[in-house]
């Protein structure tokens, strides 16, 4: 992990983890379902970064953007290529916020609202 590192709370656990692996390329490194069928806990790497991931338990205080009745942060995500990046997200189910322009930075950049309502900023990155 790095010094921040995303938790998101999801109201499908099961879905959001296909929908993160087909939008994003995530990967599964770990995950652990609890014994009613939520989602306890899953940690996905996406592209060298890791994204912490959960059912709700509004027991806990965890509940999603879907309960909220929408999102009080974003999620930056930088990539090589982001309008293949931002397609693939919308293919997978994600709904289109602002189209992948040239922003004030010079970058690529565009936004999307995954299904589980958490908002995300897809941008190009440069690899050294």
């Amino acid at each position: 992990m790095t010094t921040i590192t995303p938790y998101l709370t999801v109201s499908d656990g099961p879905a959001a983890l296909d929908f993160y692996r087909r939008a994003f390329g995530a990967e599964v490194i770990e995950r652990y379902d609890d014994a009613d069928g939520r989602l306890a806990h899953a940690t996905l790497d996406v592209g060298g970064a890791i994204l912490l991931v959960s059912g709700e338990y509004p027991e806990l205080g965890a509940v999603s953007p879907t309960t909220l009745g929408g999102s009080t942060a974003a999620v930056v995500l930088a990539v090589v290529a982001p309008d293949a990046t931002y397609a693939a997200a919308v293919d997978a189910g994600a709904t289109a916020d602002r189209p992948i322009e040239v922003d004030g930075s010079g970058a690529r950049s565009g936004w999307i609202v995954d299904p589980f309502g958490h908002r995300w900023n897809i941008r190009g990155a440069r690899r050294a």
